[in-house]
């Protein structure tokens, strides 16, 4: 081997190469744990909760009305004196419902006129599906509703 000829294969360049190796694993590792986090979020399971959202005298005789609670909109109704609770998120769009008394008492979506009757079912217009229908309770006057919740995740 001549003077003028750099070696090859030295211990410099192995720890260099052995450096640069296991920088790259670790890069590629880490991104592929932030691409599988999104790809596969970690979500908490959804809960029934029991929220009151009104007392009984607030809901009208053969009415309805919709209650905006921290937890979901609801949509109540006194079918002939049996309270239902739905929920009053249209299943179109994602809009919410109002009560509509004079024609024909039901309940309509603004966005794009859908409505639905007194047991949720799509009567008229785009929605796809009826409203998702909720448990109802009256305990010593209030009117508490067994709605589904997904409690936020914390960021790590």
């Amino acid at each position: 081997m001549a003077k003028d000829e750099p070696r090859k294969g030295g211990r410099r360049d192995f720890l260099a190469n052995l450096a640069l190796g296991i920088a790259g694993l670790l890069s590629v590792g880490g991104f592929a744990s932030r691409l599988f986090g999104f790809l596969y979020p970690v979500v908490p399971p959804e809960q029934l909760v029991e929220v009151p959202v009104a007392t009984r005298n607030q809901i009208p005789p053969n009415g309805g009305m919709v209650v905006n609670l921290p937890t979901g909109h609801v949509a109540i109704v006194d079918a002939g004196g049996e309270l239902r609770a739905f929920s009053a998120v249209c299943t179109h769009l994602g809009c919410i419902i109002k009560w509509q008394p004079a024609a024909r008492s039901v309940w309509f979506c603004p966005c794009h006129k859908g409505t639905y009757d007194l047991d949720g079912h799509v009567v008229s217009g785009p929605p796809p599906r009826p409203l998702k229908r909720y448990e109802v309770a009256i305990r010593e006057g209030k009117v508490y509703v067994k709605i589904p919740y997904r409690p936020p995740v914390l960021p790590a």
